[in-house]
C-alpha cells in the first residue's frame, strides 16, 4: 500500500511571520516535520503544499516533492 503525507507550508502567517522557516534548534521548522515523516513507518512520498518558492526549495532540500498551491487557495481559511 502507498502512503502520502502532505505538509501544507503557506508562507502568510498571520501570527509569525514566516514560521515554516523560522530556526529551531539550527533548522528551519519545516525540516522537523519533513524528517519526522520520511522516519514514519508506511510513508512512502512526502508532498509539501506551500505557496512559497523558498519554502519549495527548502522542501525539495530535504526530499519533499513540491506542489505549488496558488494564492486562491493559500489564504488563512484554506
Amino acid at each position: 500500500m502507498k502512503n502520502l503525507a502532505i505538509i501544507a507550508a503557506r508562507s502568510g502567517s498571520q501570527r509569525i511571520k514566516h514560521k515554516n522557516i523560522k530556526i529551531v534548534a539550527g533548522y528551519p521548522l519545516i525540516y522537523y516535520a519533513i524528517d519526522h515523516a520520511k522516519k514514519t513507518k508506511g510513508i512512502d512520498k512526502i508532498i509539501v503544499a506551500t505557496d512559497n518558492e523558498y519554502y519549495a526549495e527548502i522542501s525539495k532540500s530535504r526530499g519533499a516533492e513540491i506542489i505549488m498551491r496558488p494564492p486562491e487557495i493559500s489564504g488563512p481559511n484554506s
